[in-house]
């Protein structure tokens, strides 16, 4: 007789550190927000530098699993001695109360968007690496949004002209109206 395999957790991500830059000040950040608190979670608490993640285990038991910065007696954040440069941590899973807000088009803002297509293209490219072997906006938005969520993010933005595309959609680059706008977006503060 065989045995039966042991199922493995299967993890939802949220948010990863290559996303949060993109989901900081829209819409689905300020929802996010408000589902950590409704959690019992601080957002204020959250590292960004650690992905957001729902667990569910294979007895379907959720939690949600992140990273908080630690603060001392005086409620201030504090570094250890073994990494002086970052603030204290700690790995937490706590338990899923409710499900996250789902995610929508106007939750990628213009702005988000055209960052993300921006930082893609002018990222520096490590030695012995091509562009290409990147992973795209497209694929960075895509960890965090449905990927009929970030289509069509992308469509809005390629039919307002802000972008233009060789085969896909998916490795679009900006216009020089596009480039315009976030230019304006960025001085602006807003998307």
């Amino acid at each position: 007789m065989a045995k039966a395999d042991a199922q493995e957790p299967t993890t939802e991500l949220l948010v990863t550190p290559e996303t949060w830059p993109y989901i900081a000040g829209t819409p689905r950040h300020k929802a996010l927000n408000a589902w950590l608190a409704d959690n019992g979670i601080d957002p204020a608490d959250v590292s960004v530098d650690e992905p957001l993640s729902i667990i569910t285990t294979p007895d379907g038991t959720q939690a949600i699993h992140h990273t908080v910065h630690l603060r001392n007696a005086t409620g201030h954040r504090y570094v250890t001695p073994e990494s002086p440069n970052q603030p204290a941590s700690e790995a937490r899973s706590t338990p899923l109360k409710t499900r996250p807000p789902q995610p929508k088009r106007s939750d990628i803002t213009t702005l988000a968007l055209l960052t993300a297509i921006d930082d893609h293209a002018t990222r520096e490219v490590p030695l012995g690496k091509y562009r290409w072997e990147l992973p795209g906006a497209w694929w960075i938005l895509g960890t965090a949004y449905p990927e009929k969520v970030v289509t069509a993010a992308y469509i809005r933005e390629d039919d307002r002209g802000h972008l233009e595309c060789g085969v896909s959609l998916r490795t679009s680059w900006l216009t020089d109206k596009g480039h315009a706008k976030l230019a304006e977006l960025r001085v602006k503060g807003t998307g």
